[in-house]
Protein backbone atom coordinates (compact mmCIF):
# COMPACT_ATOMS: atom_id res chain seq x y z
CA UNK A 1 0.00 0.00 0.00
CA UNK A 2 1.21 3.49 -0.83
CA UNK A 3 1.85 5.76 2.13
CA UNK A 4 2.57 9.23 0.17
CA UNK A 5 2.33 10.77 3.84
CA UNK A 6 5.45 8.83 4.80
CA UNK A 7 7.06 9.28 1.37
CA UNK A 8 6.72 13.33 2.09
CA UNK A 9 7.71 13.32 5.45
CA UNK A 10 10.97 11.26 4.91
CA UNK A 11 13.96 12.43 7.11
CA UNK A 12 17.01 13.34 4.90
CA UNK A 13 20.57 13.84 6.12
CA UNK A 14 24.11 14.60 4.77
CA UNK A 15 25.14 11.38 2.92
CA UNK A 16 28.78 11.37 2.34
CA UNK A 17 30.18 9.83 -0.53
CA UNK A 18 34.33 8.89 -1.27
CA UNK A 19 34.89 8.06 -4.58
CA UNK A 20 38.26 7.01 -6.88
CA UNK A 21 39.45 7.89 -10.48
CA UNK A 22 38.40 4.36 -11.71
CA UNK A 23 34.78 5.36 -10.14
CA UNK A 24 35.31 8.44 -12.90
CA UNK A 25 36.83 5.84 -15.17
CA UNK A 26 34.09 3.44 -15.11
CA UNK A 27 31.72 6.10 -15.48
CA UNK A 28 32.94 7.76 -18.72
CA UNK A 29 33.27 4.08 -20.41
CA UNK A 30 29.53 3.09 -19.30
CA UNK A 31 28.14 6.57 -21.27
CA UNK A 32 30.33 5.48 -24.50
CA UNK A 33 33.80 8.23 -23.81
CA UNK A 34 36.77 5.95 -24.76
CA UNK A 35 34.63 4.81 -28.21
CA UNK A 36 37.63 5.96 -29.71
CA UNK A 37 40.76 5.06 -27.40
CA UNK A 38 43.16 7.20 -30.40
CA UNK A 39 41.07 10.69 -29.97
CA UNK A 40 43.22 12.12 -26.77
CA UNK A 41 39.94 14.47 -26.07
CA UNK A 42 38.03 11.30 -25.00
CA UNK A 43 41.16 9.73 -23.24
CA UNK A 44 41.38 12.80 -20.66
CA UNK A 45 38.51 11.05 -19.54
CA UNK A 46 39.24 7.64 -19.15
CA UNK A 47 42.74 7.08 -18.84
CA UNK A 48 44.48 8.35 -15.29
CA UNK A 49 47.04 10.49 -16.59
CA UNK A 50 46.32 13.92 -16.55
CA UNK A 51 42.38 12.74 -15.47
CA UNK A 52 39.97 14.69 -15.80
CA UNK A 53 36.12 13.38 -14.57
CA UNK A 54 33.23 13.81 -16.89
CA UNK A 55 30.79 16.72 -15.48
CA UNK A 56 27.53 14.23 -15.35
CA UNK A 57 29.32 12.01 -12.89
CA UNK A 58 27.88 13.98 -10.26
CA UNK A 59 24.82 11.86 -10.69
CA UNK A 60 26.40 8.62 -9.75
CA UNK A 61 27.94 10.33 -6.52
CA UNK A 62 25.25 9.48 -3.99
CA UNK A 63 25.15 6.64 -1.18
CA UNK A 64 22.30 3.92 -1.29
CA UNK A 65 21.01 5.29 1.67
CA UNK A 66 20.07 8.77 0.08
CA UNK A 67 17.35 6.82 -2.19
CA UNK A 68 16.19 4.42 0.26
CA UNK A 69 13.09 6.08 0.43
CA UNK A 70 12.16 4.22 -3.16
CA UNK A 71 12.23 0.75 -2.22
CA UNK A 72 11.13 1.22 1.86
CA UNK A 73 8.34 -1.02 1.39
CA UNK A 74 6.27 1.15 4.40
CA UNK A 75 6.34 4.16 1.45
CA UNK A 76 5.22 1.28 -1.15
CA UNK A 77 6.26 2.91 -4.41
CA UNK A 78 6.03 -0.04 -7.28
CA UNK A 79 9.45 -0.36 -8.33
CA UNK A 80 9.05 -2.62 -10.91
CA UNK A 81 6.69 0.21 -12.24
CA UNK A 82 8.94 3.06 -11.89
CA UNK A 83 10.42 4.68 -14.57
CA UNK A 84 12.70 8.32 -14.56
CA UNK A 85 10.38 10.90 -16.07
CA UNK A 86 13.01 14.30 -16.12
CA UNK A 87 16.63 14.69 -15.08
CA UNK A 88 18.39 18.11 -14.82
CA UNK A 89 22.33 19.01 -13.55
CA UNK A 90 23.62 22.58 -13.29
CA UNK A 91 27.32 22.19 -12.73
CA UNK A 92 28.86 24.83 -10.46
CA UNK A 93 32.66 23.85 -10.48
CA UNK A 94 34.27 21.18 -11.77
CA UNK A 95 34.25 18.00 -10.09
CA UNK A 96 37.59 16.90 -9.12
CA UNK A 97 38.61 13.12 -10.83
CA UNK A 98 38.53 11.61 -6.99
CA UNK A 99 37.73 12.95 -3.90
CA UNK A 100 34.77 12.99 -1.24
CA UNK A 101 31.54 14.28 -1.87
CA UNK A 102 28.66 15.60 0.49
CA UNK A 103 25.36 15.39 -0.84
CA UNK A 104 21.64 15.95 0.11
CA UNK A 105 18.51 14.87 -1.01
CA UNK A 106 14.89 16.72 -0.89
CA UNK A 107 11.76 15.91 -2.09
CA UNK A 108 10.19 18.62 -3.86
CA UNK A 109 6.49 17.78 -4.69
CA UNK A 110 4.61 14.88 -5.02
CA UNK A 111 1.61 15.01 -8.10
CA UNK A 112 -0.95 12.54 -8.02
CA UNK A 113 -2.28 12.05 -11.92
CA UNK A 114 -4.96 9.69 -10.75
CA UNK A 115 -6.07 6.07 -10.71
CA UNK A 116 -4.07 3.89 -13.48
CA UNK A 117 -2.13 7.20 -14.65
CA UNK A 118 0.54 7.20 -11.95
CA UNK A 119 2.24 9.67 -10.24
CA UNK A 120 5.01 11.81 -10.40
CA UNK A 121 7.94 12.39 -7.94
CA UNK A 122 9.89 15.74 -8.44
CA UNK A 123 13.02 15.37 -6.13
CA UNK A 124 16.12 17.60 -5.99
CA UNK A 125 19.97 17.32 -4.61
CA UNK A 126 23.24 19.11 -4.12
CA UNK A 127 26.58 17.92 -3.97
CA UNK A 128 29.26 19.46 -2.23
CA UNK A 129 33.13 19.30 -1.71
CA UNK A 130 33.32 18.05 1.51
CA UNK A 131 36.96 19.65 2.70
CA UNK A 132 35.65 23.21 1.29
CA UNK A 133 31.74 23.30 1.27
CA UNK A 134 31.72 24.29 -2.26
CA UNK A 135 29.26 23.84 -4.24
CA UNK A 136 29.80 21.43 -7.16
CA UNK A 137 26.49 20.35 -8.56
CA UNK A 138 22.42 20.40 -8.21
CA UNK A 139 20.80 17.98 -9.60
CA UNK A 140 16.99 17.73 -10.10
CA UNK A 141 14.71 15.30 -11.52
CA UNK A 142 11.33 13.48 -11.31
CA UNK A 143 10.17 9.63 -11.14
CA UNK A 144 7.15 8.47 -12.97
CA UNK A 145 5.36 6.14 -10.47
CA UNK A 146 3.24 4.28 -12.96
CA UNK A 147 1.55 1.60 -10.47
CA UNK A 148 1.11 4.62 -7.54
CA UNK A 149 -1.60 6.80 -8.49
CA UNK A 150 -4.89 7.26 -7.28
CA UNK A 151 -4.22 7.86 -3.69
CA UNK A 152 -6.18 10.95 -3.29
CA UNK A 153 -3.41 13.55 -3.68
CA UNK A 154 -3.24 16.56 -5.40
CA UNK A 155 -2.96 17.08 -8.82
CA UNK A 156 -0.23 19.57 -8.87
CA UNK A 157 1.89 21.21 -11.26
CA UNK A 158 3.73 19.62 -13.59
CA UNK A 159 7.59 21.49 -15.16
CA UNK A 160 6.71 22.88 -18.45
CA UNK A 161 8.63 21.03 -21.17
CA UNK A 162 11.33 23.50 -22.94
CA UNK A 163 10.53 24.11 -26.52
CA UNK A 164 12.12 22.16 -29.32
CA UNK A 165 12.59 24.34 -32.23
CA UNK A 166 10.42 23.47 -35.92
CA UNK A 167 13.25 23.57 -37.81
CA UNK A 168 16.51 21.32 -39.03
CA UNK A 169 19.16 20.93 -36.55
CA UNK A 170 22.16 23.16 -36.36
CA UNK A 171 24.33 20.01 -34.84
CA UNK A 172 23.61 15.73 -35.01
CA UNK A 173 25.65 12.99 -34.56
CA UNK A 174 25.24 9.70 -33.67
CA UNK A 175 25.47 7.99 -30.13
CA UNK A 176 26.17 4.50 -29.65
CA UNK A 177 25.19 2.17 -26.78
CA UNK A 178 26.56 -1.26 -26.27
CA UNK A 179 24.68 -4.55 -26.03
CA UNK A 180 25.94 -4.44 -22.30
CA UNK A 181 25.55 -0.96 -21.64
CA UNK A 182 23.41 -1.81 -18.76
CA UNK A 183 25.20 -3.98 -17.61
CA UNK A 184 28.26 -1.85 -17.07
CA UNK A 185 26.11 1.30 -15.67
CA UNK A 186 24.69 -0.99 -13.19
CA UNK A 187 28.43 -1.10 -11.54
CA UNK A 188 27.88 2.82 -11.12
CA UNK A 189 25.70 1.86 -8.00
CA UNK A 190 21.70 1.91 -9.53
CA UNK A 191 21.21 -2.28 -9.11
CA UNK A 192 17.32 -1.89 -10.42
CA UNK A 193 17.02 -5.30 -11.77
CA UNK A 194 14.75 -3.76 -14.61
CA UNK A 195 18.08 -3.00 -16.11
CA UNK A 196 19.89 -6.48 -16.03
CA UNK A 197 16.45 -9.44 -15.48
CA UNK A 198 14.73 -10.49 -18.60
CA UNK A 199 11.87 -12.07 -16.87
CA UNK A 200 11.44 -8.95 -14.84
CA UNK A 201 11.76 -6.70 -18.09
CA UNK A 202 8.93 -9.08 -20.00
CA UNK A 203 6.87 -8.43 -16.62
CA UNK A 204 6.64 -5.18 -16.80
CA UNK A 205 5.62 -4.56 -20.53
CA UNK A 206 9.26 -4.47 -21.99
CA UNK A 207 10.59 -6.94 -24.63
CA UNK A 208 13.99 -6.82 -22.58
CA UNK A 209 15.99 -5.33 -19.97
CA UNK A 210 16.20 -0.99 -20.49
CA UNK A 211 18.69 1.18 -20.33
CA UNK A 212 19.48 3.24 -16.97
CA UNK A 213 17.18 6.71 -18.06
CA UNK A 214 20.69 8.28 -16.19
CA UNK A 215 22.56 5.77 -18.74
CA UNK A 216 20.79 7.68 -21.50
CA UNK A 217 21.52 10.84 -19.83
CA UNK A 218 25.67 10.36 -19.68
CA UNK A 219 25.39 9.53 -23.83
CA UNK A 220 23.19 12.16 -24.02
CA UNK A 221 25.56 14.70 -22.36
CA UNK A 222 28.59 12.65 -24.02
CA UNK A 223 27.11 14.14 -27.22
CA UNK A 224 26.65 17.61 -26.47
CA UNK A 225 29.79 18.02 -24.97
CA UNK A 226 31.12 16.71 -28.12
CA UNK A 227 29.33 19.07 -30.20
CA UNK A 228 29.15 21.98 -28.35
CA UNK A 229 32.04 21.95 -26.24
CA UNK A 230 34.79 20.16 -28.42
CA UNK A 231 35.01 17.26 -25.80
CA UNK A 232 35.96 19.95 -22.41
CA UNK A 233 33.35 18.91 -19.88
CA UNK A 234 35.12 22.32 -18.20
CA UNK A 235 32.81 23.95 -20.28
CA UNK A 236 28.84 22.79 -19.74
CA UNK A 237 26.49 24.50 -17.04
CA UNK A 238 23.60 23.15 -17.38
CA UNK A 239 21.54 20.05 -19.06
CA UNK A 240 18.13 19.69 -18.56
CA UNK A 241 15.95 17.07 -20.37
CA UNK A 242 13.06 14.98 -20.33
CA UNK A 243 12.61 10.81 -21.15
CA UNK A 244 10.11 9.87 -23.46
CA UNK A 245 10.03 6.28 -24.14
CA UNK A 246 13.23 3.83 -23.13
CA UNK A 247 16.16 2.72 -24.50
CA UNK A 248 17.74 -0.61 -25.14
CA UNK A 249 20.94 -1.35 -24.86
CA UNK A 250 23.04 -1.34 -28.27
CA UNK A 251 20.68 0.98 -29.51
CA UNK A 252 22.48 3.76 -31.37
CA UNK A 253 21.21 7.06 -30.70
CA UNK A 254 20.72 10.33 -33.23
CA UNK A 255 21.29 13.61 -31.36
CA UNK A 256 19.78 16.57 -32.86
CA UNK A 257 20.91 20.45 -31.16
CA UNK A 258 19.69 23.47 -32.00
CA UNK A 259 21.86 26.51 -30.90
CA UNK A 260 19.07 28.75 -29.52
CA UNK A 261 21.86 32.04 -28.77
CA UNK A 262 25.43 32.48 -27.45
CA UNK A 263 25.86 29.48 -24.44
CA UNK A 264 22.41 28.30 -25.16
CA UNK A 265 21.27 24.95 -27.33
CA UNK A 266 18.25 22.84 -27.18
CA UNK A 267 18.24 19.09 -28.39
CA UNK A 268 16.22 15.98 -28.56
CA UNK A 269 17.51 12.39 -28.83
CA UNK A 270 15.46 9.86 -31.02
CA UNK A 271 16.17 6.31 -31.85
CA UNK A 272 15.64 5.84 -35.51
CA UNK A 273 15.99 1.62 -35.72
CA UNK A 274 12.49 2.26 -34.03
CA UNK A 275 11.33 5.43 -34.59
CA UNK A 276 10.63 6.79 -31.54
CA UNK A 277 12.45 10.06 -29.44
CA UNK A 278 13.71 8.80 -26.38
CA UNK A 279 14.73 12.25 -25.18
CA UNK A 280 12.94 15.51 -25.74
CA UNK A 281 12.49 18.65 -24.88
CA UNK A 282 16.37 19.09 -23.73
CA UNK A 283 18.30 21.95 -22.84
CA UNK A 284 21.27 22.71 -22.18
CA UNK A 285 23.62 25.96 -21.30
CA UNK A 286 27.28 25.67 -21.94
CA UNK A 287 30.62 28.72 -22.47
CA UNK A 288 31.10 29.16 -25.28
CA UNK A 289 34.80 29.16 -26.98
CA UNK A 290 35.90 31.60 -29.63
Amino acid sequence: MFDPERLLAWSFKDVRCAYADTDAILYSLAIGIGADPTDERQLRYVFEKNLKAFPTLALVLRHPSEVGFLDDPEVGIDMQQMLHGETGLRIHRPLPSSGVVVSRTSIDRLVDRGEGKGALLYFSRTVRHEDTGALLATETGSFFLRGNGGFGGEAGVTNKPAPVPARAADLQCEMSTLAQSALLYRLTGDRNPLHADPVLARRTSFDRPILHGSCTYGHTAHAIVKLLCNYDGDRLRRLDLRFTSPVYPGETLNVEVWRLEPGIAAFRVSVPARGVIAVDNGICEFEEKS
